[in-house]
């Protein structure tokens, strides 16, 4: 299992990507395919980049330029994530008199639930409701008091 993982990693690092569609089972025939005569049930495990077409389910690493046999490559669309703070955390504080949850979570190094937790122990103090907002200066206070 842990040479497939380092397998994986080592095709997405050089630019393959998974190929979730299932190929037609001619495919598996012409390539004589162990797994599937066998009946073992392994699942193939394909990645594509460009035109070919690469199998990693067995030591044999069947590779097909341009095959037959494939439905089409549909694009991959990855979950949204939150675009990573430009400034550094002692920039943040510095920079703005009062932050946002989301902020202050950055600077803190937690969760935004734990920066909700501080407002309502009295460790930060809430300037605003909706949204809420906490004094940059108390963050910066809280960032020193974190045993390193």
């Amino acid at each position: 299992m842990r040479s497939l993982i380092k397998q994986v990693a080592k095709l997405v690092q050089e630019g393959w990507r998974p190929y979730d569609a299932k190929p037609k089972p001619e495919v598996y025939e012409r390539l004589a395919c162990p797994n599937i005569e066998a009946k073992l049930h392994k699942r193939p495990y394909w990645f594509v980049r460009g035109d070919i077409f690469c199998c990693i389910a067995c030591e044999r690493a069947c590779s097909l330029v341009r095959p037959s046999g494939f439905p089409p490559i549909l694009p991959i669309n990855y979950p949204q994530t939150s675009e990573p703070f430009q400034l550094s955390p002692q920039e943040l504080v510095a920079r703005k008199h009062t932050l946002r949850v989301d902020e202050a979570a950055y600077c803190l190094n937690i969760s935004e639930r734990q920066v909700y937790n501080m407002i309502y122990e009295g460790k930060l103090v809430a300037l605003r409701d909706k949204p809420v907002r906490v004094r940059a200066s108390d963050v910066a206070a809280a960032m020193e008091d974190f045993d390193e």
